[in-house]
This record gives C-alpha cells, structure tokens and sequence, in this order.
C-alpha cells in the first residue's frame, strides 16, 4: 500500500512498482474444483470444497417411481457485479481522545467493519469507532470489500498519525469487490399427469471463487430455497460451493435464493407445458398451504399460509390466464407499410432475426418464490434503538441498524411519531456510529424494519408509559388504557376528560426530574 498526500503522483509511483511473478496452474471450472488431479488453491484445507450441504426428505427413488413425467434439466446462472452507483470510499482518522481509531465511509454494516478493523489493530471494540456516511447504494456489496478497505485505512493511519482516505475509482471497484455466485443447478423433477409434484432430485454447485467470504451462509439459503415454496414429498438436495481462481463471490440482494428461484420456476413452466396446464395451475396444484411440511421439515402453522391468496390476487389483477393464452397462440407483426397488426405463429422464422425492428413480440410471465425475513437460523436476532425527548418536545432517534437507501430513517420517525403522538417533522435522526447504539446486526435479509421498527417502538413505549405515569400522579386517574397520544396533544378520556400538549407534558416531566431518553430493544420471535 502506497500513502501519500497527492493521488496523482500516488498513481504515478504505483506504476513503478513491480513484481516478481510465477505463473502457476489455476482453476476457472468449478466443475473441475473436486477432481482428484485437481491442484489445491489453499494447501491448509486439503480440498477445494468451501461446504456440502445435504437435505433429505421422503424416499426421492421411490418417488420418482410413483411419476408419470420425468424432466431433467440444468440451469446456469452468471457471475454479477452490484454495480452501486457510488463506488466504496472510507476516511481513517487516528487517535482522537480514547478512540485510537475512527472510521467514516460508505459501509453497509457499521458493528461488522468494526469488528474486523479491531480484530486487524489487535484492540478492543471500544476503541474503533464507525461512522457510517451517506450510502450511495450497495445491494449487498459494501459488506466484505469495505471492511477491508476500513482495516487498510486504519493501519495507513496509525502509521502516518494522519487521516487517511482510499477512494475507489469504477474500475477498481468492479476489479477488487465480490460478485454475486455462479451457479451451476441440476435438477431432475418427477409429476403425475395432473402437474403433480411427487420428487425432486438436485444437485447445486457454487463458483466461491477464491476466498470464501459469505459463501458458507449463501448457499445454506439455497438448500431451503431448492424446491421453492411448493410442498415435495419427497426431496434429495446437495448444495456446494467450492473454491476457483475466479473472482471471489459473497453477499448480493436475494442471498443465495435468486438462482435456484430460476431454475425451479423455469422448471414449473415446463411442467405445464407437459401437462397441458397453465402456469397457474400447476403452481396452484402445488403451492404452499396451511400446514404444509417444507423440505427441510418445518410445518407451516401457527401463521396464515397466503400463498394462495396472493398467487390468486396476482393473476386476475394481471389478467395473467387471458393475456398468456393470447401471446401462447400468437405473435403480433407490425407491417411498416400499413402500420397495422398481423396475427402469426409463434414459429418464427430466419428473417424474423435477421429483421428484429419487423416483429413486435409480447408475453407474460408468472414465478412464484417465498422467503423468510431477518436472520433466522443464521444467528441471534435482535435491534436496538435509543430515543431521547428534549425538553422542548423535540426527538432524537437513533437506530443501531444502518440506512442503505431502504428508507429506513423515515420508517423508523414514522413509528416514533405514530407512537408518541407527534409530528415526524419534531424527529431528528442522528447519523449512526458504533459508539453511540448497541450492535443491532448487520442490515440484510429485509430485516432492518422489522427488528429496528420493534426496537423503536419497544423505546418510545417505555417513554410513553412514564409519561403516563407522572400524568396519573398529577391528575390523580387510575387508567392506564383511557390515555391517548395524539396531534402533538396528550388526552385523558375517562369520566373526568383532561389534555395537555405534548410539549407541556415534556415541560412537566423535566420539571419532576423524570429520565426521557432510554434504548429500546426488540428480538425476534422464536
């Protein structure tokens, strides 16, 4: 790493580094990772497998017997770059009173990067303060790349005992940053003459590239998302992801679930066309319901199933069964000449391509997936947020999850508002920093308003009830229930009706010492 004052002469000096090089044997098909001739990308494992992840459910052989339909297919699907429009960026500034160090950068996962760059400075995790700035996207990707960058910066300014700065150009981005997997997705599928689904047979395999960042956690969703939200009886899946001298793969929206929902769905639409069924239909006959049994083995209770609800909701809004008759039957050709619309068969010809501005084409198409929200299994589920009243009525909210560009800032003033009966407008929320808030977890898996907007609650909840309290004292009432927290106004509706506003009531409380700043926290249901 090269430190300076000046980026273009940085630049300059990089282009006179060199190196002395030897050219070894890599491995671009991940196909070929677990051959036994295969070389090691790292000796210490003793094998290129990242994880193997087995499920099983039912007799998948015995199924595939009781089949009157067989279809075996294999899918692929790309590497892709998050392609974020603001590149990564991070600011390390050292030694400021008992911080030895600060961060402040376009980072995803304040609590994750301060653990790295902690662990990297052999400190405590008091001692390094993040700060996250204003993110201009990510989608996953400014997870594993910038606490790396946070750790380089902070070790440059230890060294220096000077602000430090890296900024990516677009180039270095794409070039140093990790993409979504490859897959590789082969899949062997057995139905009866009604699109029944009685087995499936799959086998994933995973391009980890050559570092295993997110990987492990990444396939372990596609185990769960294999067979999609459709009940199989019977289910033998293996999912691996093994190293290569590829690009290295980690976490992007839709974690591990997007590729196999590609395969399966384009395995229903096959499905149908075997049968003779709709795309609705088929996946109508096997759909979730109430307590369905998944291929892992969890039964769906104890929440309402709405798969059908929604699938139905979705297909007569989109008129789906009308429009996907019509464009399965024809095509629409525009005759320039006319400029009028000519019926024809879906069977195109060689001119058709060679003319693509000639052929007007539509379609519809229907898919269908499901997906649990937060962590889960992953690890422990929880948020914090604190809140503090001022005593003008005024608000200070702050979350310990981070705004990516999901609206996170207005949801959670939202909440706040609804609660304690005010205007959003009176709600000011404070840029998020590691040594403000408890770790609340990284903000992935659709998981930051859930748990965040809990823990926001669970706070202005607990100001509320003081608040109630004091007013119970004052105005000598007994229920707790008759109180309501509306239009900047506090309204006691019992026999003997009373109101204040809120700013009043916070005027109040100040007066009688009574603490309106506190942290709320909220866990997710087990």
């Amino acid at each position: 790493m090269i430190v300076g004052v000046d980026e273009v002469i940085l630049r300059e000096l990089a282009k006179k580094v060199s190196f002395d090089l030897e050219e070894l044997p890599i491995i671009e098909d991940p196909t070929t990772s677990l051959a036994k001739d295969s070389i090691i990308i790292h000796p210490q494992y003793k094998s290129n497998l990242i994880t193997h992840y087995p499920l099983r459910k039912g007799n998948v052989e015995k199924g595939f017997k009781q089949c009157d339909n067989i279809i075996e297919q294999t899918y692929t699907t790309q590497l892709i770059e998050h392609a974020y429009i603001e590149p990564e960026c991070v600011t390390a500034i050292p030694g400021e009173g008992n911080i030895k160090i600060k961060i402040i950068g376009s980072i995803q996962n304040p609590f994750t990067t301060r653990k790295v760059v902690a662990s990297v400075l052999s400190c405590g995790l008091n001692e390094v303060e993040v700060i996250q700035s204003e993110l201009g996207g990510s989608f996953g990707g400014k997870d594993d790349t910038m606490n790396i960058l946070s750790a380089r910066a902070a070790i440059a300014a230890l060294k220096t005992n000077r602000p430090v700065k890296i900024k990516y150009d677009r180039e270095e981005s794409i070039i140093e940053s990790y993409k979504r997997h490859p897959y590789i997705l082969n899949y062997k599928i057995g139905f009866n003459k009604d699109g029944k689904i009685k087995a499936m047979k799959i086998d994933l395999l995973a391009d980890g590239g050559a570092y295993s960042s997110m990987s492990p956690f990444v396939t372990w969703r596609s185990v769960v998302q294999a067979t999609g939200p459709y009940e199989v009886p019977n289910v033998h899946t293996d999912v691996r992801v093994v190293y290569t001298n590829n690009p290295y793969t980690g976490a992007m929206r839709g974690f591990g679930s997007p590729q196999p929902i590609f395969a399966i769905e384009s395995l229903m639409d096959e499905i149908a066309l075997r049968v003779g069924k709709t795309p609705y239909e088929v996946r109508k006959i096997n759909g979730f319901k109430q307590n369905s049994i998944t291929a892992s083995g969890q039964k769906l209770s104890g929440h309402e199933v709405t798969l059908h609800k929604i699938l139905k909701k979705a297909v007569d809004v989109s008129s789906f069964n009308k429009k996907w008759n019509e464009y399965n039957s024809a095509t629409q050709r525009v005759d320039n000449s006319r400029k009028t619309f000519v019926n024809e068969s879906l069977v195109l010809e060689k001119n058709d391509f060679i003319s693509p501005n000639n052929l007007w084409k539509k379609g519809i198409g229907l898919a269908l997936s499901y997906r649990g929200c937060s962590l889960g299994a992953e690890g422990i589920d929880a948020a914090a947020t604190y809140v503090s009243i001022q005593p003008d009525g005024t608000v200070y909210l702050l979350s310990g999850l981070a705004e990516n560009g999901q609206g996170l800032k207005t949801t959670f003033s939202i909440v706040a508002a609804e609660v304690l009966g005010i205007n959003p407008d009176k709600i000011i929320y404070l840029e998020p920093n590691t040594s403000r808030v408890p770790d609340s977890g990284p903000t992935v898996a659709s998981r930051a308003t859930l748990m965040g907007g809990g823990a926001t609650k669970n706070a202005c909840d607990e100001l509320k009830n003081r608040l109630i309290k004091l007013l119970m004292k004052e105005w000598k009432v007994k229920n707790t229930y008759e109180f309501s927290f509306e239009n900047d106004k506090v309204i006691y509706k019992g026999k003997q009706s009373k109101k204040i506003t809120f700013a009043e009531l916070i005027n109040l409380a100040y007066s009688k010492g009574i603490n309106l700043s506190t942290i709320g926290w909220y866990a997710g249901p087990k």
